[in-house]
C-alpha cells in the first residue's frame, strides 16, 4: 500500500484526479457488494453480485494500470466508468423502484463518474502522462 501511495504522488496533478475518482467509485462498488451479502435494504438483487464483482475487479486493476502510467489503464478506466454509469448513474433516479432511498449513493456515483471523464479528458487533451492514449 506504501508504495501505491509513494507511485501515486509522483503521478501528474491529472492522473491523481483519475486515481482518485477511481477509487471512489471502487469504494462505492464494494459497499453495493458488502449491502448485497449483508442483505441491508436497499441491496443489489442477487444476481448483480457477479457484475458488481467484475467492476471491482476492473476498478482495481485500472487503478493500477494508470499508477503504473500504462496506456490501456485509461482505456479500463473509460470502460469502469461506463459500467459505474450502469451501477450508480442518474438514471437510477428514473429506473430504479429505490431510487430516493439511495440518493446519496447515486449523486456521489454520479459526480465521481464525471469527475473520472474530465480527468480522461484533460489527460488526453494535455498529453499530461505517458499513459495518455496519444
Amino acid at each position: 500500500m506504501t508504495l501505491l501511495l509513494e507511485a501515486m504522488y509522483q503521478q501528474s496533478k491529472e492522473n491523481q484526479n483519475l486515481i482518485v475518482s477511481l477509487m471512489g467509485l471502487l469504494t462505492i462498488d464494494i459497499v453495493l457488494l458488502l449491502a448485497l451479502f449483508a442483505e441491508v435494504d436497499p441491496h443489489p438483487p442477487g444476481s448483480l453480485g457477479p457484475f458488481i464483482g467484475a467492476m471491482i475487479s476492473l476498478g482495481v486493476i485500472s487503478v493500477l494500470l494508470v499508477v503504473w502510467e500504462r496506456k490501456i489503464g485509461i482505456i479500463s478506466a473509460i470502460v469502469f466508468g461506463c459500467l459505474n454509469i450502469l451501477a450508480v448513474g442518474p438514471q437510477k433516479f428514473i429506473f430504479d423502484p429505490n431510487g430516493s432511498e439511495v440518493a446519496a449513493v447515486i449523486i456521489l456515483g454520479t459526480i465521481l463518474i464525471g469527475a473520472l471523464f474530465y480527468s480522461i479528458l484533460l489527460i488526453r487533451k494535455k498529453g499530461a502522462s505517458p499513459a495518455s492514449l496519444a
